[in-house]
């Protein structure tokens, strides 16, 4: 089934939409999950230990030097007339579109500072004073829980995957996996629901598949013998 729906492949649609029918029809798997890593008089006691401290701070890290690194090598191969470790200034234009519209725009701006969700340590169910809603519901609780900033910023690093030139699936995975620890840990401490990080995940990937696609469907310009582009 290879069918594309603007330029992303139909089947990541039917997921996405499966997953909004999912949460809205039975949101207490929200609170089910919570539940798993909630205390009745203690919390969310994963909350502020080292490791989740370690994580949570680890996609802020990464997305900072992981960009600066790459704005690096971009301009070491543009001093070169090689590009270095394959970044070229059109792949790393689409790198950075990808992080400033995805976990940038569309995840922080738009959803977190305006959508009101609470987060499960703030609502009532989880020993806070705020109401539970459901995810896709805009409340008026004045949270910021829905999407994950931080599992955003995580799954950026799919978009670096889905340029590499080998073992392409494998970078995925491994890219995939880091972006589900960091939602993981943003969940048992109490900063976001399962939903919450499901969304950003699809949010990213459609986004990336989406630029990936355009930059691919350019033709590239007509380069000078030394490589710049």
């Amino acid at each position: 089934m290879n069918e594309r729906l603007l330029r992303v492949p139909i089947l990541i649609w039917i997921a996405f939409a499966a997953t909004a029918v999912l949460f809205l029809g039975f949101p207490e798997i929200d609170l089910f999950v919570s539940g798993l890593f909630y205390t009745p008089d203690e919390g969310f006691t994963f909350r502020g230990t080292p490791v989740e401290r370690f994580v949570y701070h680890s996609a802020e890290w990464l997305t900072l030097w992981g960009s600066l690194t790459l704005v690096a090598l971009w301009g070491l191969g543009w001093l070169r007339r090689r590009p270095v470790w394959g970044v070229s200034g059109r792949r790393l234009a689409f790198l950075l579109l990808v992080l400033a519209l995805g976990p940038g725009l569309v995840v922080n701006a738009l959803l977190k500072d305006h959508w009101g969700r609470a987060r499960p340590a703030n609502i009532e169910q989880f020993g806070g004073t705020k109401t539970f809603t459901p995810a896709f519901v805009i409340s008026d609780q004045q949270g910021g829980s829905f999407s994950s900033g931080h599992a955003a910023a995580a799954f950026f690093w799919m978009a670096a995957a889905l340029l590499a030139s080998s073992w392409r699936n494998l970078w995925l995975l491994v890219t995939i996996g880091y972006g589900g620890l960091v939602g993981v840990v943003r969940i048992a401490g109490g900063g976001h629901y399962l939903s919450d990080v499901l969304v950003s995940f699809f949010i990213v990937l459609i986004l990336s598949l989406i630029l990936k696609d355009l930059l691919d469907s350019q033709p590239a310009r007509a380069r000078s013998p030394d490589g710049r582009d």
